[in-house]
C-alpha cells in the first residue's frame, strides 16, 4: 500500500527527515509539505480534494474524461490538474493522469497562542 501525508512543517522539520533518510539510507515515507495551513488549504481546494478522491483506484483517465464525470469545465479540472502534479499527488503519462496513493493523509495541527 502506497501512502502519502500531506502536512504543515517547518523547513527545519523537512530537512531533518531528508537528513535521517540520507544517513540510513531509509525510506522516512513520501511526504507533501506546505509552510502554513493557509498554503495548505489555497493549494488543496474542495475542488481539488474531489479530483482526487475521484481519481483514486480508477485506472489512469483523460482530463476530458475526468470534467465530464465531475459535469466541471474541462479548463477548470485542467488548472486543477496542474496544480496536483505540481505537488506530486497525480502523476501524468502521455495524456493519462492517475493518483498513484492508495491512502492520503493530510496532518497539521492549530495550537492556541501564546
Amino acid at each position: 500500500m502506497r501512502t502519502i501525508t500531506i502536512e504543515v512543517s517547518s523547513v527545519r522539520k523537512s530537512l531533518g527527515r531528508f537528513r535521517r533518510a540520507w544517513k540510513t539510507r531509509a525510506a522516512q515515507g513520501e511526504f507533501v509539505s506546505f509552510d502554513s495551513l493557509d498554503t495548505l488549504l489555497k493549494t488543496l481546494t474542495s475542488k481539488r480534494w474531489e479530483v482526487l478522491r475521484t481519481l483514486q483506484g480508477r485506472e489512469p483517465m483523460s482530463i476530458r474524461a475526468l470534467a465530464r464525470g465531475l459535469g466541471r469545465d474541462v479548463k477548470n479540472v485542467h488548472t486543477d490538474i496542474q496544480a496536483l502534479v505540481e505537488i506530486g499527488l497525480i502523476e501524468k503519462a502521455g495524456r493519462r493522469i492517475r493518483v498513484p496513493f492508495d491512502e492520503i493523509r493530510a496532518e497539521f495541527v492549530v495550537r492556541k497562542a501564546a
